[in-house]
């Protein structure tokens, strides 16, 4: 009888236990799912944002590219304009060549003439001092000679200034010439430094919309997951027929802060940094060096370790008072779940994103939300 009776006081134990485990996680299931939902919202507007973004950034993409190609074009036909610059003061220089030696053989002809008429005017100098009788004759002959002389030396002084001017305009086109080819060649060095310019922009436009593109689609698989957990927590609570309990009040006090630095995100909405376009941050980032130690907040159970896209891995852990934090861009896990840990016990080692180099952290009360920037600093 005795025996009967502790075996049915054991099994009214065992059901009571049961009872109080499906109570505790049918509140557990519910709170996850309402913060499940909440983390599916902020996911759809973060995708909605990098839409844009990238959406933005192509157009910007489109805009740059045509006018580093309009920029091309304009370098081609700079280039050609430079080459045909070129030839003409090749082309020039022949003929300045040409004209000097022409100009040289004008001046020597003048010389010669000019020593010509210079001696022949001193033998008419000197035939006048012996007073020959055939004077009349010589005048004549003396006469003709001395303008047919004259005329050779007007004739080849007119040419030797004309080809000395002729030089001269075409020295003072040439330098002109010159000095535009100066300035075109300085024009290209111009339109080669905006292209080079354009060309690192549109590099950085297509690296900025291609890490926006492999973020957006990290968040995608986030997003999916998150969707398949809250199908299976919905399906737990409609399985169990027990409510759970309303959150008290509880001091926050006894939370540590993870890791020591400044905050590089803070809670709520912030710009991102590729594109200016506002995002909402669940938490606070912490900007630390890669590799450093990440300290439990409190004491408590490590209830998850999962790697989820665009976070790395993420370590959730469950304190007293239905308090749980939550620790993102874990390079380095050294808990597993189930795992009892001690307030300021490494939990892993911190990594880096595509934000940068943080610790991220965030603070729940069942399916609350909580502001961790109090215990950050």
């Amino acid at each position: 009888m005795r025996l009967l009776l502790l075996l049915v006081l054991i099994s009214l134990s065992a059901t009571v236990a049961d009872a109080q485990r499906s109570r505790h996680r049918t509140t557990s299931d519910r709170s996850s799912i309402q913060a499940r939902q909440r983390e599916l919202l902020s996911l759809q507007r973060s995708i909605q944002q990098r839409e844009q973004m990238i959406k933005e950034l192509a157009e910007k993409e489109k805009t740059t590219a045509k006018a580093a190609e309009q920029l091309r074009q304009l370098i081609e036909r700079q280039q050609r304009y430079l080459r045909l610059l070129d030839g003409e003061l090749r082309a020039l220089d022949e003929q300045l060549r040409a004209l000097q030696s022409e100009h040289q053989r004008h001046r020597s002809d003048y010389s010669h003439n000019y020593e010509q008429w210079r001696r022949f005017i001193l033998l008419l100098v000197a035939a006048d001092m012996r007073d020959d009788d055939d004077a009349g004759l010589d005048t004549a002959i003396i006469s003709a000679a001395l303008r047919a002389m004259e005329a050779r030396l007007r004739s080849t002084q007119q040419q030797r200034d004309s080809t000395a001017e002729a030089l001269d305009r075409l020295r003072q086109y040439r330098a002109a010439r010159q000095l535009l080819l100066a300035q075109q060649q300085r024009e290209q060095q111009r339109l080669q430094r905006m292209l080079a310019l354009r060309t690192q922009l549109l590099e950085k436009l297509r690296k900025n919309r291609q890490a926006i593109t492999d973020e957006l689609g990290k968040l995608r698989k986030s997003l999916q997951i998150i969707k398949q957990s809250i199908e299976r927590l919905s399906h737990a609570e409609r399985s169990s027929a027990s409510k759970g309990k309303s959150m008290q009040h509880v001091d926050l006090g006894f939370l540590q802060p993870p890791a020591r630095g400044a905050i590089l995100r803070g809670y709520g909405e912030y710009r991102h940094p590729l594109t200016g376009a506002r995002a909402f941050n669940s938490g606070v980032d912490i900007a630390v060096p890669v590799g450093t130690a990440i300290k439990a907040a409190a004491a408590g159970t490590v209830v998850s370790v999962r790697w989820l896209p665009a976070m790395n891995t993420v370590i959730i852990i469950e304190h007293r008072n239905g308090i749980r934090t939550v620790y993102g861009n874990v390079e380095r896990a050294s808990v597993r779940e189930g795992q009892r840990v001690e307030a300021g016990e490494t939990i892993g080692t911190s990594g880096e994103t595509l934000g940068g180099a943080f610790v991220h952290f965030e603070l729940w009360r069942g399916a609350e939300r909580l502001d961790p920037t109090g215990v950050v600093r």
